[in-house]
């Protein structure tokens, strides 16, 4: 539902959604919250703030042709929560005014609909915030990352941290790995909904079971959790995604991958990084490129969607030709085909992480910025399908906040 008014000389826009709802004012300032009147994105002057539930806000902003990226801080964050909860009180207490001029008839019920979604808005504001990300904090774990396409998934947790941890250009999971057990889950994801309430809505592209490797756990030990996903969520329905490196993912079989399918499982994502082992080596990423191809191929035999994430920059200078050659090899034996998708990702250098001073301990020169786009071009140019294609898309790891 869209409503259109105007209040004194400004054009109103209100957007009313089953999972979330958003008010333009004058098409140069967009603000949306999630049902729950929990804010979720801001948008003025070409930039973009996006929160997430974790209280981490992510500002973009044009530069010189390109984005710009940063978590705000503590105070930064607060105004635009702040802002945003200011001008929700103000739409809140002026809709019932004589003053504003509808453009079409508008249902009693939809406006006092609108009129109650921007009172709960009104009542996030910074103080809130701080509240929400504490009660966030209890039932979470943190959440390293997500692909793109899953970024308002319901995420839920089966395991916590990396069974690995040894990438070195990795800094996403500091906790020890550690699997929930059947109760224990079943508490977590108890309380992941309640604290949510009606902002599960939000987060309608199904389940991402996480965290970093959850399918690496055994059978025994999925075959419960996936059977408490049936029972208690009702997000089950549109699809269970998660994460498995080549090593784990190649302990299961295509019978195994075509069962879990039968439980809900619809796509499974493989870091894949690089085909050449050298490389994976040099990175201390766990297994080989043949295990990678060998889970890959088993994932599609079982019926399920694969989701391949290479790392464009990766070995620098030093490992760039075996890198592409090998890499281009590798993806043309799994088998990707329309239904799967191939994820491009930018190696960023995090400072905290192992792989800058590796990378400088053996003389390892980065790209440049269009070394890196030529690196991909040239990939890409060499994948041969045997029928129609994945969907080839841009993995920025910087765009991610939950």
């Amino acid at each position: 539902m869209v409503l259109h008014a105007r209040h004194g000389a400004s054009s109103i826009i209100i957007s009313l959604t089953p999972h979330s709802f958003a008010l333009s004012v004058d098409d140069a300032h967009v603000v949306a919250w999630d049902r729950g009147g929990r804010l979720y994105s801001v948008w003025r002057d070409e930039v973009t703030w996006r929160r997430g539930l974790s209280g981490h806000v992510l500002e973009k902003r044009p530069d010189r042709g390109g984005r710009v990226r940063r978590t705000l801080a503590r105070a930064e964050a607060d105004e635009v929560v702040d802002d945003a909860a200011a001008l929700a009180s103000r739409m809140a207490a002026g809709m019932p005014s004589p003053a504003w001029s509808w453009t079409s008839a508008v249902d009693a019920v939809v406006a006092q609909e609108a009129r109650a979604l921007f009172a709960l808005a009104a009542a996030f504001d910074a103080q809130a915030a701080h509240a929400d990300a504490r009660r966030f904090a209890v039932v979470y774990s943190p959440v390293g990352i997500l692909p793109p396409d899953q970024y308002l998934a319901l995420v839920v947790q089966a395991t916590e941290g990396c069974s690995f941890n040894t990438c070195t250009f990795c800094n996403l999971y500091h906790e020890k790995f550690r699997a929930k057990s059947e109760d224990e889950f079943r508490r977590h994801l108890g309380g992941v909904l309640a604290y949510l309430g009606e902002s599960v809505r939000l987060r309608s592209r199904g389940i991402f079971l996480g965290a970093a490797n959850a399918l690496a756990l055994p059978m025994a030990r999925l075959l419960p959790i996936f059977e408490v996903l049936l029972e208690e969520a009702d997000a089950v329905r549109r699809g269970v995604s998660a994460f498995v490196d080549g090593f784990s993912g190649a302990r299961k079989t295509d019978t195994d991958f075509r069962l879990l399918s039968h439980f809900g499982l619809r796509r499974v994502y493989v870091g894949l990084e690089s085909g050449h082992d050298p490389l994976l080596a040099f990175v201390r990423k766990p297994g080989d490129a043949a295990a990678a191809v060998e889970t890959v191929r088993a994932i599609k035999a079982g019926g399920v969607s694969a989701a391949v994430i290479v790392m464009t920059g990766l070995g620098g200078e030093t490992y760039a030709e075996g890198h592409v050659r090998d890499t281009v090899d590798v993806l043309n034996a799994m088998g990707l085909a329309a239904g799967d998708l191939l994820y491009f990702s930018d190696l960023v250098d995090v400072p905290q992480t192992a792989y800058p001073r590796l990378a400088a301990a053996e003389g390892v020169r980065p790209l440049t910025a269009e070394a890196r786009t030529a690196q991909r071009a040239a990939m890409r140019a060499r994948l041969r399908f045997a029928a129609a294609p994945p969907q080839i898309a841009t993995y920025d790891v910087r765009e991610f906040v939950y």
